[in-house]
């Protein structure tokens, strides 16, 4: 299991009304606890059935799947609709699901979505060619190629606070401070150690997840 979990949460954070849900089972609870662990926070996440019966320890797949369907029905878990995010004629490749906390969550925007995407195994990701659009009509967000320095400073500092918060930060927001970290002459290793830190001391503050503004604050 450990080699299943490598670079993503070890942990799951699962809607707390689940445990006071009389029509949920033990395998249901266990079905919501492996959708929970791949999931942003907006609940988007699309771990595939292998990957589910895994996490759940469940082998049969009927099982799973029949959990999935009463997780939907008793508003636990939505179904996203490719159509939605103005997907391709082929739709995904994976059923992407949001998780409902409370019960009555809007539907995800397109980059509620998109976000969701570090946060699947490797082996789930997808390597559906998705239009560009979606909800709000959003642009690109792919980018020129960068610094090798710069781009490997905004990769280990998304990786990092990955790996401390279970939040996701986009590249784009985050590039121009590297760029400047890496003309200081700073690398991915002195990054990585300040991210981790700098979100630990934040999460003990009940602060917000640092950009990578707030780790060049404290590296400085």
């Amino acid at each position: 299991m450990k080699s299943l979990f490598e670079n993503k949460r070890p942990w799951s954070v699962v809607p707390m009304r689940c445990f006071s849900e009389r029509q949920l089972n033990e395998t249901d609870l266990r079905v919501l606890g492996a959708l929970c662990g791949f999931t942003n926070r907006h609940g988007v996440c699309w771990p595939s059935m292998d990957t589910l019966m895994t996490v759940s320890s469940m082998k049969s797949r009927t099982s799973v799947h029949q959990s999935v369907k009463k997780l939907k029905k008793l508003k636990y878990v939505r179904q996203l609709n490719p159509k939605d995010y103005q997907e391709t004629a082929t739709g995904w490749k994976s059923n992407r699901y949001q998780v409902l906390w409370d019960g009555d969550e809007a539907l995800p925007q397109w980059e509620d979505v998109q976000s969701a995407k570090p946060l699947q195994l490797r082996s789930d990701a997808g390597d559906e060619h998705e239009e560009i659009g979606g909800l709000g009509d959003l642009q690109s967000v792919s980018h020129t190629p960068d610094d090798p320095v710069a781009e490997a400073i905004t990769h280990t500092y998304i990786s990092a606070v990955q790996q401390a918060t279970g939040q996701v930060r986009m590249y784009d927001n985050e590039i121009a401070h590297a760029r400047r970290l890496a003309a200081a002459g700073f690398t991915a290793a002195d990054v990585r150690a300040a991210t981790l830190n700098t979100c630990d001391a934040a999460l003990e503050r009940r602060a917000g997840v640092p950009s990578l503004y707030d780790v060049a604050q404290v590296m400085s």
